[in-house]
C-alpha cells in the first residue's frame, strides 16, 4: 500500500468513526481542515479562526463534495490584479502589432514601394526646409540692415526709434522660430528614415513566412 492510499485509508477510517460517534449523520456534512500545528481536524462545523483557510467538505460516505480554498491575502490579490494588467497590456500590444501588419500588407506590394514613399515624405519636407531656409536669409539680411540704421542713429547721437527696436526684435524672434522650425522637421526626417526601416523589416518578415505558408 503506497502512502497515497494509506491516508485515504485513514481518512476514510477516521471519518466513518466520527459518522458513528459524532451523531451527525441527519446533518450529512462533515468538515476537515488543518489547524494552526499542522494537524488534520474533523468536525460539524469550522471553528471561526479555520474559516478563511483551506478546508473540505465530506459527505457520509467521506468523500469530498467541495474543496474550498484558503482566502487570499490582500498581496495575494494585488499580485493577482498585477498579473491581470500585464497580461491585459500583452494582449494589446499584440492586438495593435497584428492590426499594424495588416495595414502594412493592405497598403505596400513591394519594398519598392515602400522605399519610393519613404523618399517622397523626406523630400517634402526637405523642400519645406529649403523654402524656411530661403526666409531666414532674407530676414537676416533684413536684421542686418535695421541694426545698421540703428548703429548709424546711435553714432550721430540720434535716439534709436520705438519702432526700429521692435522690428529688431521681431526679425530676431523670427529668425529663431525658423531655425527651431527647421530643426523640428529635420528630426521628423529622422523619425520617417528609422520608422520605414522599422517597416521594411517587418514587411519583408511578413512576406516570408505568407511565402513559407503558402509551400
Amino acid at each position: 500500500m503506497n502512502m497515497r492510499t494509506l491516508k485515504r485509508f485513514i481518512t476514510v477510517i477516521l471519518c466513518a468513526l466520527l459518522w458513528l460517534h459524532g451523531g451527525n449523520a441527519q446533518a450529512g456534512k462533515l468538515y476537515k481542515w488543518v489547524d494552526e500545528n499542522g494537524r488534520v481536524r474533523y468536525g460539524d462545523s469550522i471553528p471561526p479562526q479555520y474559516a478563511k483557510k483551506s478546508n473540505e467538505t465530506l459527505n457520509n460516505q467521506c468523500v469530498v463534495v467541495n474543496h474550498k480554498a484558503a482566502a487570499k491575502t490582500r498581496e495575494q490579490r494585488a499580485e493577482e490584479e498585477r498579473l491581470k494588467k500585464v497580461k491585459a497590456e500583452e494582449d494589446r500590444i499584440r492586438r495593435e502589432k497584428a492590426y499594424q501588419d495588416r495595414i502594412l500588407l493592405d497598403t505596400f506590394t513591394n519594398e519598392d514601394e515602400m522605399i519610393m514613399t519613404r523618399n517622397g515624405k523626406i523630400d517634402a519636407i526637405e523642400a519645406v526646409i529649403r523654402v524656411t531656409n530661403g526666409r531666414t536669409q532674407k530676414l537676416k539680411q533684413r536684421l542686418a540692415d535695421l541694426k545698421q540704421r540703428a548703429a548709424n542713429m546711435e553714432r550721430a547721437g540720434k535716439p534709436v526709434p520705438d519702432k526700429l527696436n521692435v522690428e529688431i526684435a521681431e526679425a530676431r524672434h523670427q529668425i529663431t522660430q525658423n531655425r527651431d522650425y527647421v530643426e523640428n522637421r529635420k528630426v521628423e526626417q529622422q523619425k520617417i528614415r528609422a520608422k520605414f526601416e522599422t517597416d521594411i523589416k517587418r514587411f519583408r518578415e511578413l512576406k516570408t513566412a505568407g511565402a513559407a505558408k503558402a509551400d
